[in-house]
Parts: structure tokens; C-alpha cells; sequence
């Protein structure tokens, strides 16, 4: 009699070759940091922690090695669909588990919380369980913490894809895995060449930013950290302030404007170098609503904080940096917003729930998302007084399928549900009241940053470890977007 479970042990082989790569990457912070202490060294930070992280590359390369020689005896000529998915979610996994490594050795921080630390990074979540980073966290350790945001800002599976183009349609189904939102707009039908496309200009934009910051008189190794966390729409700063400790305007407003251009559809980048036409860009819905968007609500949170900052250039100032953090998900602070009024807080709330654009590297429903489900609510509308008439609805020319809309409601559903259980884990085990519960879940579902509502310092170190891996858990599937790794709880996609 044989057996009906299938046999994914050939998703081994890409699970390790992404872990190795970490391990890699883990010694480059290593060194780097190292030499960095050396030729440039700052008193104000923990000296060190080259030694731990050289430590953590070796046992990091050695379980991906070690995974990857297991799995290649398993590897089929083609990886499926359901491989895929196993594969992508093992390896976001695998990567916050292992990318925990270096703050368990080099910060001496608990299991919790490293791998709390070390999933926000991935996911570019930059919620944080790290009260002191200027008295705790070395060189080195600073440098992987903003390494792994950068990683996975674009997303290591999709750099794993553009390194093992002998995927084939594999290739297809774990980019499509791990690439958020309901489109792909502008890119090349060969996946390989789609991901370095993608990676060449993610690195392009963050050498640009890290010559701007230099310009602007910024330590070069904040810059490298800032661009790195900028870019992903990560979020996290080297700084207990974030981007509000250096206190100059003109590198708050550098980093804002590359906030807001990593949460645009990278499709639309990339159609835009092809093609030397901007028509694409601004003839696209999603673009074109994400700016209005954004106009929309740092002209209403200027003259709404005005109460606060008084001045309008003031206000225009630190509401435009809160915007730009908060619609890109990123989550870097220059402003107190635990002052501001009901209604400024009401508009930092629904921009994080809608996030950038579909194709970026930010969290949230996604704008392209937001502007279906009002459309097919004005379609609906209008159906209910003409039922003969048959209402299309559209992203710019194009019919969206009754599919991608049946697809976006789920998505929105899951979204909702999933913030409504977490809010009644959090507030059975923590105790703590439902507005700091729902700001805890909406920031980790939605990949945020800052937590609304919160009581105490902005940041997570005062949850239970049990909270805390609940939390990674939900950060992996906001930036998964939930279909991945809820489609492992069907007992069907195990089964032959």
C-alpha cells in the first residue's frame, strides 16, 4: 500500500541555499563592521561583535549547508505550485530563525525575542524589542540588523530566483509566492531577468539615497544603515529617536521622498527605464490615487497639527516626513503622534491600513487593493437600482475578472479576521486594554513599524515571549500576504 502524503523533501535544496546565503551575508557584517570599528571608531557605541557574528555565519552556513546537501537528493526536474509554496514559507521561516542568530550571540538577547527582532527586520515590519539600541547593539550587529530589512525589502526569495534561474516554472510559482500585491505591470516574462531587473534598480535607488545622505553631512555608516532601512521601508534607525535624532531637516525630507518612491510599484520602474516614457506611470490608477492619497493627507494632518507645531512650515514639515512613514509602511519617527488630536490620529490609522502600492517593497492593504473594493462597492451601488445592467469594473481601460475581485474581498476578509482574533489573543494573554491590542496587530499584520495606542515606550519588549512569537507569526504573514501559509493548514495540499 503506498502512501498518499507527497513528498516535499526537495524544498530542502532552496530552503538551504537561502540559509547559506545568510550565513554569508552574516560574515560580510562581520568584517565590514569590524573594519569599520577600526578605521573609523565611534566611543558611543558597544565596541566588538565581530567575534559573535563571525561565530553565527559559521552555524548559520553550516545548517544551510547541511540542508541543502540533504535536499538535493530530492530535487525533482520542476518545482509545483504546492512545492513552491512550502519552499516560500519555509525560507521566510528558516531566515528569521536563523537571522535570530547573531542578536541571541552578539546582543545576548533571549530566543523570543531575537527572532521577534530578526522577523521584523525580514519582513520590514521595524517593530523593535530593543529599548537601547545606541548602548546594546555594536557596529556589526547594527549593520546585519539593517542588512536583513534590506534583504528583505525586495525579498530574498525573489533574489534567490534571480540567483537559481534553473527553477523554470518554479521559479514562476515562488515568485508570484513572495511578490506582493495582485499585480506584476511592466515586467519582463522571463522571472530570472524580472528579479535582477528588479534588484539592479532596489540597489541603484539605495546607492543614490546613501550619496544624498553623505551630501547632507551624515555619518557614512548611518547613511549605508538609514539607506538600507529607507529603501525596504523597513524602518529600523541606529538611533533610540530614529531619523528625529539628527534633527535636520533636510535629511528628514531626503529619506521621506525615498520612502515614498520605495512604495511604489516597481513594475512601473522598470516599464519607465524600458520604455523612456513616464505616460505608464502617471496613466496608471493605483499610481495616480497613491499620490492623491498622499497630497490628501499631508495637506489635512498640516493644518490639523497645527494646534501642535504651531508654525505652518513646522507642521508641513513633520507631517509630511509622518506620512511618507506611515503609507510606506516604514515606521521611522521624527514626531510625537501620542499628542496629536483624535482626527490626526485617525489619519495615521487608515493610511496604515492602506500601505503603499501593489509591487513595492511596503506593507499594508495595498492601494491597488483599496481602489477595487471601492470600486466594486460603487458598482454594487449602482447594480441595486439597475440590476439589468451589467457593471464592469475597471483598472483604467482593463476589466478586473471577477476572480482578482473574488481574490481582494478574501484577502480583505483574512485581513480583518486575523486582526480580530489577534486582538483577543493579545488582550487575553497580555491583559492589556483593546486599543494597544488592535494597534499591536494592525502594525504587525500590516508590517508598520510604530504601534498606536501603545501604553509606555514605543516597542514590544514589554510583551511575553508567548505575545512576541505570535507577533513574528503575523508579521510573516503580512508580508506574506496570508495565502501562502494558510494554504499549509488545508489538509489537502498535502495529500497527493
Amino acid at each position: 500500500m503506498t502512501s498518499r502524503a507527497r513528498d516535499f523533501r526537495g524544498v530542502i535544496r532552496p530552503v538551504g541555499a537561502v540559509v547559506l546565503g545568510l550565513g554569508v551575508m552574516i560574515a560580510l557584517c562581520a568584517g565590514v563592521g569590524m573594519a569599520w570599528d577600526h578605521f573609523s571608531p565611534d566611543p558611543g557605541r558597544p565596541q566588538g561583535g565581530a567575534a559573535a557574528l563571525a561565530l553565527s555565519a559559521i552555524i548559520v552556513s553550516a545548517i544551510g549547508l547541511g540542508a541543502f546537501l540533504y535536499g538535493k537528493q530530492f530535487v525533482s526536474d520542476r518545482i509545483t505550485r504546492r512545492e513552491a509554496t512550502l519552499a516560500v514559507s519555509l525560507i521566510w521561516l528558516a531566515a528569521g530563525v536563523c537571522g535570530a542568530v547573531p542578536f541571541m550571540l552578539g546582543a545576548d538577547m533571549s530566543a523570543a525575542d531575537s527572532f521577534f527582532e530578526a522577523v521584523s527586520g525580514l519582513t520590514t515590519t521595524g517593530a523593535t524589542v530593543v529599548s537601547d539600541i545606541e548602548g546594546t547593539l555594536s557596529r556589526p550587529l547594527l549593520l546585519w540588523r539593517s542588512l536583513i530589512q534590506w534583504l528583505g525589502g525586495m525579498g530574498i526569495v525573489v533574489l534567490f530566483v534571480a540567483v537559481f534561474p534553473n527553477l523554470g516554472a518554479g521559479g514562476k510559482h515562488m515568485f508570484r509566492g513572495e511578490v506582493p500585491g495582485t499585480s506584476a505591470e511592466g515586467l519582463r516574462p522571463r522571472i530570472a531577468e524580472t528579479s535582477f531587473a528588479l534588484w539592479k534598480l532596489y540597489g541603484l535607488l539605495t546607492l543614490i539615497e546613501i550619496a544624498l545622505l553623505k551630501g547632507l553631512g551624515l555619518d557614512l555608516f548611518d547613511a549605508v544603515c538609514h539607506a538600507f532601512t529607507t529603501m525596504s521601508t523597513g524602518g529600523f534607525s541606529t538611533l533610540d529617536a530614529s531619523v528625529g535624532g539628527f534633527n535636520r531637516p533636510a535629511i528628514e525630507y531626503v529619506i521621506a521622498c525615498f520612502m515614498l518612491i520605495g512604495s511604489v510599484n516597481y513594475g512601473l520602474y522598470y516599464g519607465l527605464l524600458r520604455t523612456g516614457s513616464w505616460r505608464g506611470l502617471f496613466r496608471n490608477i493605483e499610481f495616480r490615487s497613491y499620490v492623491g492619497i498622499v497630497a490628501a493627507a499631508v495637506v489635512v494632518l498640516t493644518i490639523l497639527n497645527l494646534s501642535v507645531h504651531e508654525e505652518l512650515l513646522t507642521s508641513f514639515r513633520y507631517s509630511f516626513f509622518m506620512v511618507a512613514t506611515t503609507i510606506s509602511s516604514t515606521g521611522y519617527g521624527t514626531d510625537d503622534y501620542s499628542v496629536y488630536s483624535s482626527a490626526a490620529l485617525t489619519v495615521v490609522i487608515l493610511l496604515m491600513f492602506v500601505g503603499g502600492c501593489a509591487g513595492s517593497t511596503a506593507g499594508g492593504i495595498k492601494v491597488e487593493r483599496a481602489v477595487l473594493m471601492a470600486k466594486q462597492a460603487i458598482a454594487q451601488l449602482q447594480k441595486s437600482f439597475r440590476p439589468a445592467t451589467v457593471q464592469l469594473v475597471r483598472m483604467g481601460k482593463v476589466a478586473v475578472s471577477n476572480q482578482v475581485l473574488a481574490d481582494v474581498a478574501s484577502f480583505f476578509l483574512i485581513y480583518m479576521g486575523c486582526i480580530g482574533f489577534g486582538l483577543l489573543f493579545v488582550t487575553l494573554v497580555e491583559g492589556v486594554p483593546a486599543p494597544t491590542a488592535f494597534g499591536a496587530m494592525l502594525t504587525c499584520l500590516s508590517n508598520m513599524g510604530p504601534a498606536p495606542f501603545h501604553i509606555g515606550p514605543d516597542n514590544f519588549a514589554g510583551y511575553s515571549a508567548v505575545s512576541k512569537i505570535f507577533f513574528s507569526v503575523a508579521m510573516l504573514l503580512g508580508r506574506l500576504e496570508f495565502f501562502t501559509l494558510f494554504a499549509l493548514l488545508i489538509p489537502g495540499f498535502w495529500s497527493r
